[in-house]
């Protein structure tokens, strides 16, 4: 994962609690994240949350279909995710004016989301301190 995929209200994995983007500066060649009022730490011990059926339950997403190939999350109004059970992987990813684009992690998801919407992926999740939700 690259510094250059992130941006403001990503979540991600850092050791393990997942945390907010909430401000990144670069100083001297080296990405620093904000993730709390006071811990700023380097981009590279940031891990990706892989999407999972979990994942989408916390987004709002509902199951829309399944079958042995494949199973789809509905945002209803808004988008589609299709999960590819084969080994190819192609009908996979976020479903958009029937293209697919690949996207296997959650702050990519948001990403996109945002690209395509102007607005923020709203996510239900347990902070270490608080319950938040983002939006």
């Amino acid at each position: 994962m690259e510094a250059t995929e992130l941006r403001l209200n990503n979540l991600l994995m850092y050791e393990d609690s997942i945390v907010p983007i909430i401000g990144m500066e670069n100083i001297n060649e080296e990405i620093l994240v904000k993730i709390d009022s006071e811990t700023a730490i380097d981009s590279r011990k940031l891990k990706p949350i892989a999407l999972t059926a979990e994942w989408f339950s916390k987004l709002g997403f509902k199951e829309a279909y399944r079958s042995q190939s494949r199973i789809r999350f509905d945002l209803p109004n808004y988008c589609r995710y299709d999960f590819d059970l084969n080994s190819n992987k192609i009908l996979e990813g976020f479903l958009f004016f029937g293209n697919y684009i690949k996207c296997s992690y959650l702050h990519q998801l948001q990403n996109i989301y945002f690209t395509l919407t102007g607005e923020e992926l709203k996510i239900e999740y347990e902070h270490p301190k608080l319950q938040t939700i983002l939006s």
